[in-house]
């Protein structure tokens, strides 16, 4: 029998890290491995983080990136939840999906239509947005509503609802880009925009879909959020954008388009989960736990870049149809 190669990807080193972080916060403190804690904690706080993570990879996948979320975030459920006082919960909700939608499609048609750098784009959109925010509600809070409490706070067997959420989310959007045409040019754009447009894709009106996309999973996740915290203020997604990207860039998507995938996406979210929740439960002082991600994260680039290099080396002496060992 032929001895099989054991081929160590990044995602497996992902899957490394979430466990050696589980099994050593769990062995510190066993408060850690309670149900009420890993579902109720850490698996719900980590939700609105992880549904955005979702869309904004297929973004990051063109070489696009979206700093807006936040601000669409916190925009459409402030405009929902004012509706919702002035016209009941139907409309509360219909308004701040909608709102979301139109902001998402306004960076769409930034970005594909006018040409506008995506950074420079949303990095305008985000205050916008938030000024926006800020506006109509004259700086105050906004208070949930009965709707946006559902969507918040109903549990399913004890589970969180917005978990489910997130279950079925994060597979229909691996599907999308493992399986379908859509993703395929999602990677096409990612590596060669003008190529892919000479090819016959309408690469404007993909970004334009990826982008609306976005904006309706923000106020998707803005209606969680609400819901969950009972109030909002216009400055609360300011730093959401920073830690949405934070893990996409951990699962392994590349901030320069075309390489990545929903999988690595998924694991960086549990790995910012647990990492979030041990933390808290070890009583480590916030200011360290900042400190943690920061390394953390640099040590996920460098060995991304390692396995990328080793992975490239490995092709190219396929093509070649030699062995390392025959270099040697």
């Amino acid at each position: 029998m032929k001895n099989r190669k054991i081929r160590f990807t990044f995602n497996g080193a992902l899957v490394i890290i979430l466990l050696v972080l589980f099994i050593t916060i769990a062995a510190i403190n066993s408060v850690f491995l309670s149900f009420d804690y890993l579902v109720g904690v850490m698996l719900r706080n980590i939700v609105e983080l992880g549904m955005m993570a979702l869309a904004v990879t297929l973004i990051i996948i063109t070489g696009g990136i979206d700093l807006s979320v936040g601000s669409i975030l916190v925009f459409s459920a402030m405009v929902g939840g004012i509706a919702a006082v002035h016209g009941g919960n139907v409309l509360g909700v219909v308004v701040a999906l909608l709102s979301g939608t139109i902001c998402g499609f306004f960076n769409g048609f930034l970005v594909a239509k006018i040409k506008i750098s995506p950074l420079v784009t949303t990095l305008a959109t985000m205050y916008l947005y938030m000024g926006l925010a800020r506006s109509i509600s004259g700086g105050d809070s906004v208070y949930s509503y009965p709707a946006s409490q559902w969507f918040g706070t109903s549990e399913i067997a004890y589970i969180p609802l917005q978990i489910f959420y997130y279950a079925a989310l994060a597979f229909v959007f691996w599907f999308v880009l493992a399986k379908t045409t859509l993703g395929r040019k999602l990677y096409a754009i990612g590596l060669n925009e003008q190529a892919t447009n000479f090819s016959g894709i309408n690469t404007g009106r993909v970004k334009l879909v990826i982008y609306t996309l976005s904006g309706f999973i923000c106020a998707l996740t803005g209606l969680i959020w609400l819901g969950r915290f009972t109030s909002i203020k216009y400055d609360a997604g300011t730093s959401l954008a920073l830690k949405v990207v934070t893990i996409i860039v951990l699962g392994g998507t590349s901030i320069m388009g075309g390489i990545g995938d929903m999988k690595g996406t998924i694991l960086g979210t549990l790995i910012i989960a647990v990492l979030n929740s041990g933390l808290t439960v070890l009583n480590i002082p916030i200011a360290a736990q900042t400190i943690v991600h920061g390394g953390i994260l640099i040590i996920s680039l460098v060995s991304y870049s390692v396995l990328n290099t080793r992975m490239i080396r490995r092709r190219v002496v396929e093509v070649k149809g030699v062995s390392p060992a025959g270099n040697a």
